[in-house]
């Protein structure tokens, strides 16, 4: 059978400031073509148990409380990446490939604390392709970023097995488009605040009742969001566009 993990090539380059800082610092980590295969044997079980069993088994006590680990990351590049997601009870394999991930550099040194960490993701998910970048200060006193996540008409059928059961409806299918920044701030001592701007939308969508009986279908939903802000329970939306929509009810006896 095919390994759970291989990687093509992985390269390593150590700077002496390792031993200058007694904390690691890699100049750069290259990684090409890794494949993962993981797979859902039953519900709540991974072919993976094992592993992660033993990892945790094995975590031994790290530093001061409260006491990040002091590391320095720079030029890591992640490419044509693929997982492979086996999900047997309901008899389907989701499939990430082309991943690619490059970080220019973290840092949690002190004298490095301000330095922009400019992460960038991109991948293929069943066909629906990802892609994403932000700016973050992880480690500086003001710990601000902006993120930004693009979703180009992922389609939602692939997923249907993992909606609850216990929703009043059913859905049977939809798209999603999305292209959002999240900007956020966790200061030290301060407030810990998100913004959320951009536009959101569905197409293709219908849902239906738990006995099947058809409930609802729409064309298309697209969303403006001006500022929305979940932590303190805001939110200025711009122009909200419906098409296509059609709503199947019945009145009842009881009105």
């Amino acid at each position: 059978s095919a390994p759970q993990l291989s990687i093509r090539r992985l390269q390593v380059d150590l700077d002496a400031q390792s031993l200058l800082r007694l904390a690691p610092v890699v100049e750069s980590l290259q990684i090409d073509a890794p494949r993962v295969r993981v797979a859902r044997i039953a519900e709540g079980r991974y072919d993976i148990d094992d592993v992660l069993q033993r990892v945790l088994s094995s975590q031994g006590g790290g530093g001061a409380e409260g006491e990040s680990a002091r590391f320095a990351l720079r030029n890591l590049a992640l490419r044509d990446g693929a997982i492979e997601f086996d999900d047997r009870p309901v008899g389907r394999v989701h499939r990430v490939e082309g991943l690619t991930l490059t970080l220019p550099f973290v840092s949690s040194l002190p004298s490095q604390a301000d330095v922009k960490a400019e992460p960038q993701l991109a991948f293929v998910l069943d066909g629906a392709r990802f892609d994403s970048a932000a700016q973050a200060l992880p480690f500086a006193p003001s710990r601000d970023g902006t993120l930004q996540l693009r979703i180009a008409a992922l389609d939602l059928e692939p997923y249907l097995g993992y909606v609850p059961e216990s929703l009043p409806f059913k859905l049977q299918r939809g798209r999603v488009d999305a292209d959002l920044a999240l900007a956020f701030a966790a200061p030290q001592g301060g407030t810990t605040s998100a913004s959320l701007r951009g536009t959101f939308g569905l197409s293709e969508l219908a849902l239906a009742e738990r006995s099947g009986a058809p409930l609802l279908e729409m064309a298309r939903l697209s969303v403006a969001l001006q500022d929305v802000q979940p932590l303190a329970r805001k939110a200025a939306l711009g122009m909200v566009r419906v098409d296509g929509l059609q709503l199947h009810l019945q009145r009842d006896a009881q009105g």
